[in-house]
């Protein structure tokens, strides 16, 4: 019996960019939904420079990725969204 390869789902061939794209998000709000998720988040957000004014290229660089991130990756795309979810991950540790 052949045993199957495995391969990870950002790189099956056999899925739409699209579906690829869906399980990407669908598992990046799961890790982040918890709460050890949402302290590494919260610090993950800091680190990229989203509640601080970036000045320096490399800090613009680091929120404009951020914010890439947040809207990519995590699939908040509007607005309110986009305030809730800042609202609440700062909140998982208190601010910074």
């Amino acid at each position: 019996m052949k045993k199957e390869t495995f391969i990870p789902f950002w790189k099956n061939k056999k899925l739409s960019p699209e579906a690829r794209n869906e399980l990407l998000v669908e598992t990046c709000r799961k890790v982040f939904n918890t709460e050890d998720g949402k302290i590494i988040l919260n610090m993950l957000l800091a680190d990229l420079r989203l509640y601080e004014d970036a000045r320096t290229k490399r800090e613009k660089t680091l929120n404009e990725y951020a914010k890439f991130f947040i809207r990519e990756r995590l699939g908040v795309r509007d607005m309110k969204a986009l305030t809730d979810f800042i609202a609440e991950t700062a909140a998982s540790e208190g601010g910074r």
